[in-house]
């Protein structure tokens, strides 16, 4: 499976939509340089969302700018049909899915449909295993899961 970057956000201060970048300089065991939630939990270093939930908002009337979902990372595929374990060649780096983000209510800022709407749903965090640099337009490669 392959796709590519959307978009990139990196959240610098509090509150949502994380500010959208060009590149992101994606650091092993730590996350995004410069995002408030880096360092914090090597788990969920980076927030990886797909176009899916975007549409699947849109669907529902409710238009979102990319970043509202608080994400590092968006892609043209949804994390969300991945195993967890899936590994992902991103530009440079490589990312290792972990675990489903939970929907909190910062989503509801937007539209309080929404936490419900994406519930299970909003994006998937990942392991930072190779830092590197992504930017906008970069492929994404799936490799297979480690077992």
């Amino acid at each position: 499976m392959r796709g590519q970057v959307v978009s990139l956000h990196l959240g610098l201060g509090s509150g949502l939509p994380k500010p959208r970048v060009e590149a992101l300089e994606l650091l092993a065991g730590f996350g995004a340089k410069g995002d408030r939630h880096a360092g914090l939990d090597p788990d969920r270093a980076v927030l990886v969302a797909g176009l899916k939930a975007y549409e699947k908002a849109r669907e529902a009337g409710i238009e979102l700018p990319y970043g509202a979902l608080g994400e590092n990372l968006l892609l043209d595929l949804d994390p969300h049909a991945l195993p967890p374990g899936a590994r992902l060649r991103v530009g440079e780096a490589l990312l290792e899915l972990s675990q489903v983000c939970t929907v909190c209510k910062s989503l509801s800022q937007f539209d309080l449909r929404l936490p419900k709407l994406l519930y299970g749903g909003r994006g998937v965090y990942a392991r930072v295993l190779e830092g590197g640099v992504v930017r906008v337009g970069d492929p994404v490669l799936l490799l297979a899961p480690a077992r």
